[in-house]
């Protein structure tokens, strides 16, 4: 990790931040071997900023440095912020749309064939689990990695399997991703439209038969060991989001416990879910029901035929049920 060229790099920062008030962000693994390895002394550092102090506010000093909390980085007047880290990118990108007047620098540039590297071994990374995705058609039989138009399929990790059943048609771009152990499963007579489906290690997704999907995002990729299933004859709308995890950690200060904890989403048979809903982790809704459009489901619910609407959602009519059917045909 660390050579002459590192060496030649804060040799270059020295003079190129000559006077100027520079701030560290990133105090870990690759700071550490930076401070010990090379002379830092040129460089007017007045902070150090890492998110792990945000859990300890009792550390004022780190490294002879003083602890800058990310909130109070504004306040430093710092000319340049210098990014310590091992992958510095997603931090960089975040920086510069935070401080449009400070000059962010990344110690760690990631090299044109490390990048390169990278895409070389995802490329056979997939080349190798593409066999576990299979098309099983109305007759039995398998056909291993098949070409299905408007539909990308991505498999990371060893153990997982994406099974799709016949009839299956993708209207417009589709596109299915999942990492170790993991099994996404879609039952035949389904059509989609520009549906995401992410399953992180150790998920469910299942979908069953005669379910109809305008624009919905499957997000399993932050929780383990949690399922999403979707039932039998379902019909649902536009930008719906289905996710069992809220994506980051809520945790007691004081004991460290998770407070947040990814929950299986269970769909029943023939529900209706109108446009822009948002179901959460834990979620169940019974068969037979409508959620109303722009509604927050993050409950279970057990009584069949109603109409489940509102943030957060509750029942607000019983004793219904759907056709797919527009009004005037149905009468």
């Amino acid at each position: 990790m660390f050579s002459n060229a590192l060496a030649k790099k804060i040799n270059r920062l020295k003079k190129k931040l000559k006077n100027k008030r520079v701030l560290i962000y990133g105090t870990g693994k690759f700071f550490t071997e930076t401070y010990n390895n090379y002379n830092l002394s040129d460089l007017n550092i007045i902070g150090v900023a890492d998110k792990k102090y945000e859990l300890n506010n009792s550390i004022k000093e780190d490294f002879s440095y003083k602890v800058v909390r990310i909130s109070e980085i504004y306040k430093q007047n710092a000319d340049c912020i210098l990014i310590c880290l091992e992958k510095p990118n997603i931090v960089e990108k975040s920086l510069n749309n935070y401080f449009k007047k400070i000059k962010i620098i990344s110690l760690n540039k990631c090299s044109y064939w490390s990048t390169f590297k990278k895409r070389i071994e995802n490329y056979f990374l997939k080349k190798k689990y593409r066999k576990n995705f299979v098309l099983i058609k109305q007759d039995g039989t398998i056909i291993k990695n098949p070409k299905i138009k408007n539909l990308t399929v991505s498999i990371w990790g060893k153990n997982s399997r994406v099974e799709i059943y016949e009839p299956f048609t993708v209207v417009k771009k589709c596109h299915i991703s999942c990492k170790e152990n993991s099994l996404v499963k879609i039952h035949p007579f389904n059509v989609y439209r520009d549906t995401t489906i992410v399953a992180g290690r150790n998920n469910i997704v299942e979908i069953g038969e005669y379910t109809t999907i305008k624009d919905a995002n499957f997000f399993l990729v932050s929780s383990e060991n949690t399922k999403v299933i979707l039932g039998k004859d379902c019909m649902l709308s536009y930008d719906i989001t289905i996710r069992p995890n809220d994506g980051h950690t809520i945790y007691d200060i004081n004991t460290r416990q998770v407070k947040n904890t990814p929950q299986d989403t269970i769909i029943g048979d023939h529900v209706w879910i109108g446009a822009k809903v948002v179901i959460l982790k834990g979620a169940k809704i019974p068969s037979n029901s409508i959620i109303g459009a722009c509604s927050l489901v993050n409950k279970v619910f057990l009584e069949e035929n109603t109409i489940i609407a509102g943030i957060p959602a509750k029942i607000i009519e019983k004793e219904i049920n759907w056709d797919r059917r527009v009004t005037h045909n149905f009468l």
